[in-house]
């Protein structure tokens, strides 16, 4: 099946699409790794620390005096559980993008092969 120059176009157009949208999805998912680590060492120090430690909690340029470690501990457990959801989402996000931008440019490698060997384009 052979495809017209606007045909070919389109899916060029479709595959930077594609490719776009997979750069902000692995940006995203970057963030939210670094994200997850620090909730992870925050969350190792709050078990190796007693309970009576005074614990600061930085908010915005300043800090303030946690005034239950364990309910802090809470809170950030669900943050790093919240956090490993939306990681998993964004894990199979890019696994599909990925396999339908290798199967875009298999497609248009294999049509620009063709239309370089001669075949006419389709109209």
């Amino acid at each position: 099946m052979s495809m017209s120059q606007e045909d070919v176009q389109n899916e060029v157009a479709k595959a930077q699409q594609l490719q776009q949208q997979l750069q902000m999805v692995m940006q995203q998912k970057q963030q939210l790794e670094e994200r997850t680590e620090e909730l992870e060492m925050a969350l190792d120090e709050l078990e190796r620390i007693e309970d009576d430690t005074v614990v600061f909690q930085e908010v915005g340029d300043i800090l303030v005096k946690v005034e239950d470690n364990q309910e802090m501990k809470e809170e950030l457990e669900e943050e790093k559980e919240s956090a490993d959801v939306r990681l998993k989402s964004l894990k199979s996000k890019e696994e599909k993008l990925q396999d339908q931008f290798k199967e875009l440019q298999q497609k248009l490698s294999q049509q620009m092969g063709a239309m370089q060997q001669g075949s006419p384009g389709g109209e």
